[in-house]
């Protein structure tokens, strides 16, 4: 394709108005968003009401406090369980000696025991890599 003096170029009336509209809105645009800037320039920067701080000031606390009593409902709860623990501990019973020294002897079992390796063989195709 050679351009030259003899070269034609056809446009539609239709596509020449709208690229020039498309120009248009497009240059007003541009020339409304550096007004919006200039202004928001000379504006002074968003400060933070007190009403918000104080807010904001409001949840930290409630969720702190709500946090803390969660913590100590759990601190309460491992003290009783730990409690329970040391009574069951105390007054240990034969049978339950018994129950101690047979779940010994299982867990060693289970320690003395090899593990079981499961091998199956998968075949694959050989690539070429040049």
């Amino acid at each position: 394709m050679k351009i030259g003096e003899n070269t034609e170029v056809k446009v539609d009336l239709k596509t020449i108005i709208s690229i020039i509209v498309l120009t248009a809105s497009f240059v007003g645009m541009y020339y409304t968003l550096q007004s919006d800037i200039e202004v928001a320039k000379q504006e002074p920067a968003a400060q933070i009401e007190r009403l918000e701080y104080d807010l904001k000031e409001e949840w930290n606390a409630d969720h702190i406090k709500t946090l803390e009593n969660k913590v100590d409902g759990l601190i309460e709860v491992v003290r009783s369980l730990d409690e329970e623990l040391q009574t069951v501990l105390i007054h240990k019973s034969e049978k339950s000696e018994d129950k101690f020294d047979e779940l010994n002897k299982r867990l060693e079992e289970l320690q003395n025991q090899k593990p079981t390796v499961i091998v199956k063989e998968v075949t694959t195709k050989k690539k070429k890599l040049f």
